[in-house]
């Protein structure tokens, strides 16, 4: 039978209710109040950044019963969490779900257009955590020819808001046949949370990043391991500038946890100072004294002194110029500070990569990077053995 969540405020709007991953093969109809003026779906369109005026009308947003929970999840999360329609191509249920609508999300006309087209390979997952008290917004992308009855390993990206539109692109080398299939997996949040600003950011991936492993770790990852069948022993977890302290945090706490949901770790351009330097202009106003152990990062978090060996991949990258850009105060500068943890790893004999892109800034080499990792990685499959 499903059941609905009950209905959240977000911003003077009243919020979709969820199923929760009680039920099965069901659906169900949430009604929220939105414009008129509101873009119809599939139009590649600016999304509203302010609420119009115009009389309100119904818009319907779809969720789906089916969803297997993790069993960490508490019962809350559980009922505040569930599969739905894709809503990131129409704007006006995206403002409908929060006011903020697609408007974070750093996205021209064009690359909704090419989202359009591949978006039957889109599932959508509204996710709560109750430890943070934040409704996440996953999409997990399945890969050309998706069969449910085989393996994949997940390709996870952190900050959704920034690197959507490498999708699409990466999608298209399995369809084209330059890689083999995996599934992508980008994190983000409802669209009530501004997740671009790095105040949100920050918080979450610094401040809290125990808890958002937590999450991470025991509710999304092993939920999509119980409705997708995963090769976690192929997976990567993909973390950029205020992500990639995180995507190191992740790195050296994995050992915590009896599920390892990764193989793999791409750290890119790591801004460790988010944890110490409060003049960062990049952070805003965040108070950072409640960081009891900044410099942890420098200790690995202890990982070596819990064990002999580090049985995971890493792949660590900067820009070369990124120095230019970056402010980290008295701490090491940008290309420093990630020569060093590359350093750290590989005198504990970890399986440690370092590229520094010649000439590059702080994100203009990530999308020739991510198409090149994913080719060295994931090499076509050998047809011949099908």
């Amino acid at each position: 039978m499903k059941k609905l969540l009950s209905v959240f405020m977000v911003c003077g709007l009243t919020a979709a209710s969820a199923v929760s991953c009680a039920g099965k093969g069901e659906t169900s109809s949430a009604t929220v109040e939105t414009t008129a003026a509101a873009t119809t779906a599939g139009t590649a369109t600016e999304a509203e950044t302010e609420p119009a005026t115009e009389p309100t009308t119904t818009v319907t947003v779809e969720y789906y019963d089916g969803l297997i929970c993790s069993e960490n999840m508490t019962d809350k999360e559980k009922e505040r969490s569930s599969f739905r329609e894709f809503t990131l191509l129409d704007p006006a249920k995206c403002f409908a779900l929060g006011k903020r609508g697609r408007n974070s999300y750093c996205l021209d006309p064009k690359e909704f257009e090419s989202i359009a087209k591949i978006q039957d390979n889109f599932h959508e997952l509204a996710i709560y955590d109750e430890q943070m008290d934040t409704p996440f917004l996953v999409h997990i992308i399945t890969p050309p020819n998706y069969d449910e009855n085989k393996e994949y390993p997940v390709f996870f990206l952190t900050d959704e808001v920034f690197w959507m539109e490498f999708i699409p692109i990466m999608w298209d080398l399995i369809d084209k046949g330059e890689i083999s299939p995996v599934i992508f997996v980008t994190h983000g949040y409802e669209y009530s949370i501004d997740a671009a600003v790095n105040e949100t950011r920050v918080v979450n991936y610094t401040l809290r990043q125990d808890k958002f492993l937590d999450f991470i770790t025991d509710d999304l990852m092993k939920t999509i391991s119980l409705n997708y069948k995963i090769d976690e022993s192929r997976s990567v977890l993909f973390g950029h500038s205020s992500g990639g302290p995180f995507a190191d945090y992740a790195l050296c706490n994995s050992d915590r946890y009896e599920y390892q949901p990764f193989k793999n770790y791409i750290i890119g351009s790591p801004a460790f100072c988010d944890a110490y330097y409060d003049d960062n202009p990049y952070k805003g106003d965040i108070d950072l004294s409640v960081i009891k152990d900044p410099y942890a990062f420098q200790r690995e978090f202890d990982y070596f002194e819990r064990n002999e060996t580090m049985d995971k991949n890493v792949f660590i990258c900067v820009g070369e110029k990124e120095d230019i850009q970056m402010n980290c105060g008295d701490g090491d500068d940008m290309v420093e500070g990630t020569k060093k943890l590359y350093e750290r790893l590989k005198s504990h004999g970890a399986n440690a990569e370092l590229h520094i892109y010649e000439g590059c800034f702080h994100t203009n080499y990530l999308k020739g990077m991510l198409m090149d990792y994913l080719k060295q990685n994931f090499p076509p499959e050998d047809k011949t053995q099908n």
